[in-house]
């Protein structure tokens, strides 16, 4: 164990099975600080609730490791990293990691994820961070704590690549690594570099006959294999079954040459 300050969050909640499974394994690596959100607060991206109390309530720390103190925010993933940095942890912290996360996040509905909206949150700060999901079937549910769902694989990477960043750091320009870990996966299954794909894992529907009537926007998913590219994450997790690595950049600039990009606007 190192003198690491780790921060673990989540977009499932302080309760989440996923949670607590990897803060074990953190635990290892430092002085874990788990900070997440009270509720369930799936795909709030980056937000932040200004109907949110805000108030912190410290929890009782669920796994045998000593060294773990846990805080239940009233607020998005986001925000718990906000007050993680702000108000709760002694320094900056020198990682931030978000997960385990109930479902991948693969392709375009990255910006969505509150998964992923923490571990961009840590970017704008300049700390470094992971954010892992396990891809689960459908039918055992995003927004449920299923007890049915094994998170020992996905454990294992995230722990694994928390303790290569902070032994080696990341190269400028690399503030996130995106990890998703296949259902099927083992600590033994290979793991490759991956882009994010510019397409959609996952469709959405609503049913309804009125536009007064209420509204649950349903997730599943579906993709059309003819656009997925051969280096993406979903070709990696859904096609291939090995665990994707992507890094990824608060820098959302396009890279194309600005002189290309003139001509069109000019």
């Amino acid at each position: 164990m190192t003198d690491a300050q780790i921060v673990l969050t989540n977009d499932d909640g302080i309760d989440s099975p996923g949670l607590w499974a990897i803060a074990e394994k953190l635990a290892l690596l430092g002085d874990l600080w788990i900070v997440a959100p009270n509720i369930q607060y799936s795909g709030a991206g980056r937000c932040y609730f200004r109907e949110s109390e805000g108030i912190i309530q410290e929890r009782e720390n669920k796994v045998s490791v000593s060294n773990i103190r846990a805080f239940a925010v009233s607020g998005s993933p986001a925000q718990s990293v906000f007050h993680a940095i702000h108000e709760i942890l002694p320094k900056t912290p020198d990682l931030i990691v978000s997960g385990i996360n109930y479902g991948e996040n693969l392709g375009n509905i990255v910006t969505s994820s509150g998964t992923i909206g923490a571990a961009i949150e840590a970017g704008g700060y300049g700390i470094k961070s992971v954010a892992i999901s396990l891809e689960i079937l459908p039918e055992v549910g995003y927004l449920n704590y299923s007890e049915n769902v094994d998170f020992s694989a996905a454990a294992y990477f995230g722990h694994k690549f928390a303790w290569k960043i902070l032994e080696n750091g990341l190269p400028d320009g690399v503030d996130i690594l995106k990890i998703d870990v296949p259902r099927t996966a083992t600590t033994a299954t290979p793991w490759r570099l991956t882009r994010v794909s510019r397409n959609s894992e996952m469709s959405k529907k609503v049913n309804r006959v009125s536009f007064d009537q209420p509204a649950h926007i349903d997730w599943f998913p579906c993709f059309n294999n003819d656009l997925i590219e051969h280096d993406s994450d979903i070709q990696a997790v859904c096609n291939e079954s090995i665990v994707s690595v992507s890094p990824m950049t608060i820098d959302l600039t396009a890279k194309n040459d600005f002189s290309v990009i003139m001509s069109y606007l000019q």
